[in-house]
């Protein structure tokens, strides 16, 4: 294996569009595994400088994965990376004080800072165990199969974010009824559909602002609002700034590349 290498654990139960894992390959080897039944055995002849988890939607038993990894290398900084939005898994991973808790859409620029920032601050020594008593979170004990039931409204918003959305439409995707959809979806997420996809629209907005001479109002238009002034309330609501804020702190420098975040 080649040194300082970083190894990238690809638990995503739909892979239907690429790993993020190529974003870093520019700067560092990569090496990128997806057999979930022997990650431990690897990370120990890898012996990797970072370790990144890849999830869609984790379950129990990917979870419990990363749990053990973490406990059986812990000098190796682990940054985990869902498509998960959910709070009680953000503290799940704090408990288990990984080095980063990331969300998709994810930008280049993103994963490229927090991989920088592990990699700088290593030195050898153990970070703080997890703590003795963390259960995986109860919304997410669904084995894998359990949790594909409502994954095929999150590949339409995916695509057709800029849209109008009804529920009505997604659940019939679903093969379910509004109220089964409604219900399966808050079990699955941990959210409400119609958060979710707003959520979803102000994470797309975050990457798009990230471009220069671009306005807020065509932000907004291009994520699925309609009213500016309502886009604004959400991504303060969520973000915790305003978008012009947030727009004026994260410009790319001149010259960076950029790419477009993967949801999967």
């Amino acid at each position: 294996m080649r040194p300082s290498q970083i190894l990238w654990v690809d638990l995503r139960t739909q892979r239907d569009q690429p790993s993020l894992y190529h974003l870093l390959t520019e700067r560092w080897p990569v090496c990128c595994i997806s057999e979930t039944e022997r990650v431990l055995d690897r990370i120990g002849a890898v012996l990797p400088v970072l370790l990144c988890f890849e999830y869609d939607y984790p379950d129990a038993r990917s979870l419990l994965i990363l749990q053990e990894a973490r406990k059986r290398f812990p000098t190796t900084p682990l940054i985990m990376i869902t498509v998960q939005h959910s709070e009680a898994l953000a503290v799940w991973a704090l408990r288990n004080h990984l080095w980063d808790y990331l969300v998709k859409p994810l930008s280049r620029r993103e994963l490229l800072a927090s991989a920088e920032s592990s990699l700088s601050s290593r030195d050898g020594r153990p970070r703080p165990a997890a703590d003795r008593i963390n259960p995986i979170p109860v919304d997410l004990r669904l084995d894998a199969q359990a949790r594909k039931a409502t994954l095929p409204a999150c590949s339409f918003v995916e695509k057709h974010c800029h849209e109008k959305i009804a529920e009505r439409e997604v659940a019939s995707l679903c093969g379910m009824n509004v109220s089964t959809f409604s219900r399966a979806f808050k079990k699955e997420h941990g959210m409400t559909f119609r958060d979710y996809l707003i959520d979803y629209r102000i994470r797309k907005a975050q990457s798009l602002l990230r471009y220069p001479h671009i306005s807020i109002q065509d932000v907004a238009y291009t994520v699925g609002f309609r009213d500016p002034s309502y886009f604004t309330r959400m991504f303060r609501r969520i973000v915790g700034t305003s978008p012009s804020h947030y727009q004026r702190e994260h410009l790319s420098r001149p010259g960076e590349t950029k790419n477009e975040p993967h949801h999967s």
